[in-house]
């Protein structure tokens, strides 16, 4: 396995039993036997390693949601199967890192469900953009606010969350936006 790669696995391990701010490179580089330098070579800190974490990072069945609950219930089974590294992340300086990955899946998810109402390409490609844009917006600040900030968390919790975002209000964006492109 690449250094970069096992770096990155051991942050996300040891990320789930420890603050952030707690891990020292000293540690990392010893948990993966690596030298300092090695570490240094490949990284320029910890949040840059962090950084490529969420670069690597996949949410498995991510890439077959259709609706806004598959997407959901998608998100919620990552949280749950990785719960006490995103905790770190956010309660750390690398939040924004989070909430970056979180945004791109969003983005990428909803150019889908858009792609599926449109199905007749009436679209340009900066139209569906431009509405995925502020979709992807919503859901990832209302993820990350609700996982920051809710202390008994659930999947029906994160739905609520959900419910002024639904697939409706997707749907009459996009035709609105057909019938302003049709003219």
């Amino acid at each position: 396995m690449k250094t970069e790669h096992e770096l990155a696995r051991a942050l996300k391990e040891m990320m789930s039993s420890q603050p952030l701010d707690t891990i020292s490179v000293v540690d990392l580089s010893n948990k993966c036997n690596v030298s300092r330098k090695t570490f240094y070579y490949h990284y320029h800190d910890i949040y840059d390693l962090l950084t490529q974490v969420f670069l690597d990072e996949k949410i498995p069945g991510g890439n077959n949601v259709e609706s806004l609950t598959d997407l959901v219930v998608v998100v919620w089974r990552y949280y749950k199967a990785n719960e006490a590294f995103i905790l770190a992340t956010l309660s750390s300086a690398g939040k924004d890192l989070f909430e970056e990955f979180i945004y791109n899946y969003f983005y990428t998810a909803s150019l889908k469900i858009i792609a599926h109402i449109d199905e007749n390409r009436k679209l340009n490609t900066n139209m569906r953009k431009n509405i995925a844009r502020f979709y992807a917006s919503g859901y990832s600040h209302s993820l990350v606010y609700y996982l920051a900030n809710y202390k008994n968390k659930s999947l029906e919790g994160l739905s609520n969350c959900f419910m002024f975002l639904n697939s409706t209000n997707i749907e009459k964006s996009v035709q609105k936006a057909v019938k302003l492109a049709e003219k």
